[in-house]
């Protein structure tokens, strides 16, 4: 079966945690921020650029057809507004995956030094993906 695990949750939740119990595949806009080394730089002004680098490296691997652990994808992004979750709805409807949606509500620490007035932000504009 084709899966592709739409993880969301505040900085802190356990997403990324999570999505690696889930699938050896695991996609974020994270990504974008980290180096080879491990170290995370986060750099607001490419924000939009690391989204849409998350979204085509998801869309590559359902073109290549993973086939080990039975094409399970996930993607493990904020997530905070039903709009940004979207596409992926539709990427996964195009392809032929069965998306689920995991929304982590656990505190953790957070690893990548997000402030909490921004973490703040994200829980006033949090909506539900139905």
């Amino acid at each position: 079966m084709k899966v592709l695990y739409i993880i969301r949750g505040i900085s802190g939740s356990g997403k990324t945690s999570l999505a690696n119990k889930l699938s050896p595949f695991v996609y974020s806009a994270d990504d974008w921020f980290t180096d080879e080394d491990g170290n995370y730089d986060f750099l607001p002004e490419f924000l939009a650029d690391a989204h849409t680098d998350c979204f085509t490296n998801v869309e590559c691997a359902m073109l290549d057809g993973i086939e080990e652990e039975n094409d399970v994808l996930a993607v493990a992004n904020t997530f905070s507004q039903a709009w940004e979750a979207q596409p992926y709805f539709k990427l996964a409807k195009r392809y032929g995956y069965s998306s689920f949606v995991v929304e982590c509500q656990n505190t953790f620490k957070n690893v990548h030094g997000v402030p909490q007035e921004t973490i703040n932000a994200m829980e006033n504009r949090w909506e539900s993906l139905r």
